[in-house]
């Protein structure tokens, strides 16, 4: 299909480079008029920006940890606790936030620390509710990082010796920036491993000029059956099996696929060759190392490129949600983002404010596939109540495009 510079999802789910060396993040899509837009532009995610250590990134609060706000504000004392000035309903989510750490003390400080700030104080009750709900989880993919970016920011001398209105100034645009939040939603490990359904491969049989996205070639086909169902999808004949998923992983990736996101899929086509649309991406991203690790559009066709280092089965996984997003979206509202359709997304977006990775920034389509991706993998866990209070009207729209559907 044709996307238009600046659509509704203007880019690729992205490609991994090496640990300790994360790519910068792609910047919002813009006008480019040196790059000509390929004729059959599709929906990208790059290669997974860089495979994370475990250990690098703050843990949640294990799971069934209990207690009351008052045993939280126990735990953060030592924090000056005027909070006389707060309005009810801010008061009643900061004690919510506290009692997610029962044993943390040092989350239930900041929070009391930044409640009793100036410049917190100064801020509109609807940004001091969604700055406590962002930065008082205990996920650690958005909350972790960003609560201990702002306690940082909390300790300099630049917020300490501002008055309350530089200070309310900061702190507003830690919220709008979000500065802690993640290259990309990447699921932690063996985060699909209990959703994975049993499946069967039926084949391979031989398939002559096969449209793959970098020319014609010939290529064994597999049928990948997954709860009664068979899906396509078809392997260079000739291919790298160190930078190339293999069909098991990829039949893997299609059995942890929610119902609703597996129905969406036409076909797969695992590439040979990287997108030949890599160049057109790198120009209109500003970055000169961009790589392709998926795409898809509304016809529900997958292409997976080769990557080096080859990516994980979590993030295969993961990346499937997203790129099915996007042939959720497009089927539901339109290819070109400024189709009215797309404005509900766009107000909720607005609404929410908290972002689920830098790469949601790149455009609409981009948030809908991150966002769908984070909806999915929270979905039945702990983690969803609070991700849920971040993004409340943009889980309500995926709430109603997958209803009934698991």
């Amino acid at each position: 299909m044709t996307r238009r510079i600046g659509g509704a999802g203007t880019g690729p789910s992205p490609l991994s480079r090496s640990a300790g060396t994360p790519p910068p993040p792609p910047k919002a899509a813009q006008k480019n008029t040196a790059a000509t837009e390929p004729s059959n532009l599709r929906e990208a995610r790059y290669e997974s920006r860089f495979e994370e250590a475990d250990t690098a990134r703050p843990k949640p609060q294990a799971e069934g940890a209990k207690a009351g706000a008052a045993a939280g504000a126990k735990a953060g004392a030592g924090a000056s606790q005027d909070t006389s000035k707060l309005g009810a309903d801010v008061r009643k989510t900061l004690d919510e936030q506290l009692a997610l750490h029962p044993k943390n003390s040092a989350a239930c400080k900041t929070l009391n620390a930044l409640a009793a700030s100036p410049g917190f104080q100064g801020m509109k009750p609807a940004d001091q509710q969604k700055l406590l709900r962002y930065v008082g989880g205990t996920n650690r993919d958005l909350s972790g990082p960003a609560r201990a970016a702002l306690d940082k920011k909390l300790g300099t001398d630049a917020y300490k010796k501002a008055d309350a209105g530089k200070q309310t100034a900061q702190l507003q645009k830690f919220l709008t920036d979000q500065p802690a939040t993640p290259d990309v939603v990447s699921p932690q490990k063996d985060a699909f491993k209990d959703k994975r359904l049993p499946y069967k491969l039926h084949g391979p049989t031989k398939a002559k000029d096969i449209e793959f996205q970098g020319g014609k070639a010939d290529a064994v086909k597999y049928e990948v059956e997954v709860d009664g169902r068979k899906i396509p999808v078809y392997l260079p004949k000739k291919m790298d099996k160190t930078t190339t998923h293999s069909i098991d992983e990829v039949a893997k990736g299609l059995a942890a696929l929610p119902k609703s996101s597996r129905a969406l899929v036409k076909e797969v086509l695992v590439e040979g060759k990287p997108n030949p649309d890599d160049a057109y991406w790198a120009k209109e991203y500003n970055d000169p190392n961009f790589s392709s690790y998926m795409t898809a559009g509304a016809d529900g066709v997958i292409n997976v490129y080769p990557s080096k280092p080859k990516q994980s089965q979590d993030y295969l996984d993961g990346t499937m949600i997203h790129e099915t997003g996007h042939t959720l979206s497009m089927k539901t509202w339109g290819s070109d983002d400024s189709d009215k359709r797309w404005d509900g997304w766009k107000a909720a977006v607005k609404s929410d404010g908290i972002v689920p990775s830098k790469y949601a920034k790149a455009s609409v389509g981009e948030d809908f596939g991150e966002t769908l991706q984070l909806y999915q993998q929270v979905k039945g866990t702990s983690q969803e109540a609070e991700v849920r209070a971040m993004m409340p009207e943009r889980f309500k729209i995926i709430d109603s495009l997958v209803a009934g559907k698991p």
